[in-house]
């Protein structure tokens, strides 16, 4: 392996990831993460690392049984998050891409392939005893809000808090971006959002555009994460945000070096 080559393996992947980034601020410190649209398992990976206990939720099936693999030591719920508890309700995939199973379609290609049941967050973990969530992740295609309207907040504030919007899938449902971070406002947070240029495609490589703290302006082709966290927490948010963003043009000067594109 060279030199360039192992450069960039240190330097990690060429793209954002806002759960990586919580990550560094939150991590280190053990804690219990629910990962709501959990797909393969990827956003938990780094708090697994640390000793996390982690709740998932992913009704896809297939989705379910790659998680399953890679993490046999994830409890893994099958239900669909909602604000409503035990509905039976169609789960539409695509072929284009595995990260696009919602129960609203929203692109040609989707397809009911399942009938699966709903739950709500405050429902389950009252279920199963869970007293303190740290990590909130959500991105069950437009319907985060749902999931955040179903989540106990009198009883928990988590650390943080990283859910998806897009104005393309939610407008149709009655909300927008700004709905979702006012929500968030509304309990206590700071909200930083981390907005990627308009989808070309689904299922390919996107490009990401920008960090600015909340409230601000928002395309309404835009897409995103919505990051929100403590207010004592935002300081050290936004210096991992920064970092995050130098060791993304290193690295991407790395891969010209290494004749990539």
């Amino acid at each position: 392996m060279g030199l360039r080559q192992l450069i960039a393996r240190a330097l990690g992947p060429a793209t954002i990831d806002e759960v990586v980034l919580v990550s560094h601020v939150i991590a280190a410190e053990q804690g219990t993460m629910v990962d709501v649209g959990a797909h393969h398992g990827y956003a938990m990976d780094p708090f697994l690392r640390h000793g996390w206990t982690v709740y998932g939720f992913e009704p896809d099936p297939t989705n379910r049984q790659v998680l399953n693999s890679r993490h046999p030591e994830v409890t893994v719920d099958p239900r669909a998050v909602s604000e409503t508890d035990g509905q039976s309700v169609s789960l539409f995939t695509s072929d284009v891409s595995t990260g696009i199973s919602t129960l609203s379609p929203f692109h040609g290609t989707h397809a009911p392939t399942a009938t699966v049941q709903t739950v709500r967050l405050d429902t389950f973990l009252a279920d199963r005893g869970i007293r303190d969530v740290d990590f909130l992740k959500v991105d069950i295609e437009g319907y985060d809000l749902y999931a955040l309207r179903s989540f106990p907040w009198d009883a928990h504030q988590p650390r943080a808090v990283v859910c998806e919007f897009e104005d393309h899938k939610t407008v149709p449902l009655g909300h927008d971006v700004h709905d979702i971070a006012k929500f968030l406002e509304q309990h206590g947070y700071k909200v930083i959002v981390s907005e990627w240029e308009p989808i070309v495609e689904y299922g390919t490589a996107h490009t990401w555009k920008r960090f600015v703290r909340y409230p601000t302006d928002i395309s309404p082709d835009g897409w995103g994460n919505l990051i929100a966290v403590r207010p004592e927490l935002i300081e050290a948010t936004d210096r991992a945000g920064q970092w995050t963003i130098r060791r993304l043009r290193v690295r991407r000067w790395v891969d010209r070096l290494r004749g990539k594109p």
